[in-house]
């Protein structure tokens, strides 16, 4: 059976990184205290619209895994943006990234986005259309992947 690397996965290695780069490129820290508490609020814009992904999953019944969904979610952060799991993803790993004040510390969270659009999304887009049909092409011609 093969392994699959989960974004989750992704998050916690990119953390790792956003870390490793605050102590180990040292030179590259910049921004300076107390700006880089900027970050905490950014973190947690993130993580709360996270939250409101999960939430309405719940009250829909339905779950993170597409071959088990039991419907296309619309509403809420879902009438903004296709993705708010990863935006959540994103702005958690840049809000961390500058709070650790490293030039390469930043880098990291554009990275992990640009492989989650490479190694993701298209997996799980076509699993949408498949699963879905024109109710999920519908919502996607009315609703952006990012914005």
């Amino acid at each position: 059976m093969r392994k699959i690397i989960i974004p989750p996965v992704f998050v916690f290695i990119s953390i790792i990184a956003i870390v490793l780069f605050y102590f180990k490129a040292s030179t590259y820290n910049f921004i300076e205290f107390p700006f880089n508490l900027i970050g905490i609020g950014i973190m947690l814009l993130g993580f709360y619209m996270m939250g409101k992904a999960r939430e309405l999953f719940k009250k829909h019944k339905t779950t993170l895994m597409i071959q088990q969904s039991s419907s296309v979610v619309t509403e809420g952060v879902y009438s903004k943006t296709r993705n708010p799991m990863y935006i959540g993803m994103f702005l958690m790993l840049l809000g961390t990234g500058i709070c650790f004040m490293n030039l390469f510390s930043l880098l990291v969270p554009f990275i992990f986005i640009l492989l989650i659009r490479i190694i993701f999304i298209p997996t799980e887009e076509r699993l949408m259309n498949e699963t879905f049909g024109k109710e999920y092409r519908d919502y996607k011609n009315k609703v952006g992947r990012w914005i």
